[in-house]
């Protein structure tokens, strides 16, 4: 495994520090922002593995991925659609931002004030836990191998009328689905309007049996 480059570990180092103390070392926020900033780092840490692994890329690769880690390492990670050729997922970048210094003063800002910067840490703490939960409740259908290929698991199920508090509950998470897009929208907005990386939810958890 190639070793990442010390600016690199210790530029993340110093975001993992920032934002515990951003929430005030609170254990249950201080994970979800970590988990919230994570992608970023993962990113740029796929792609300098990628410049240095063997055999090396080809050149036009290797250039696009040279030119995407400069403008990182001047801190600009504002988030493109991702190159064609490239065989996995990296966001491009915009030169003029600069916005994982700008992102290290607000979480510096929501560690000394209780003002903007620290209500908006919060808040992200809370949108990504509550994901999580929203998620995690998901049950999604298991695979059982040692069923019959014509088991009654596999049938298409004749469902009953749904019930007054079923439709109620399938409107409330209409509803939730389009605030969530819209709060995803003016986060994206807000990046590029102050030049800030507001991260990414991924959730990850097990696969709950659909019963």
């Amino acid at each position: 495994m190639i070793r990442l480059p010390a600016s690199f570990t210790s530029l993340y180092r110093l975001f993992l520090r920032t934002t515990s103390a951003s929430v005030l070392h609170h254990p249950l926020a201080t994970r979800n922002l970590r988990n919230l900033w994570r992608s970023t780092f993962h990113d740029a840490a796929k792609v300098i593995h990628h410049l240095h692994h063997e055999p090396p890329p080809p050149p036009a690769i290797k250039e696009e991925l040279e030119s995407w880690l400069s403008i990182w390492n001047n801190r600009g990670t504002y988030a493109c659609p991702p190159p064609p050729q490239v065989p996995y997922t990296i966001p491009q970048s915009k030169p003029e931002r600069r916005a994982v210094d700008n992102t290290l003063a607000l979480l510096h800002n929501s560690s000394h004030t209780r003002g903007l910067s620290h209500q908006l840490t919060r808040n992200l703490a809370l949108l990504v836990h509550h994901e999580y939960r929203r998620v995690s409740e998901i049950k999604y259908p298991v695979w059982n191998p040692q069923l019959p290929a014509d088991s009654k698991e596999y049938q298409i199920r004749v469902l009953p009328a749904k019930s007054r508090t079923e439709t109620k509950r399938d409107a409330m998470k209409a509803i939730s689905d389009r605030a969530l897009s819209a709060v995803s929208k003016a986060v994206r907005m807000a990046e590029g309007r102050d030049g800030v990386v507001l991260g990414s939810v991924a959730v990850k958890g097990k696969l709950k049996r659909n019963v």
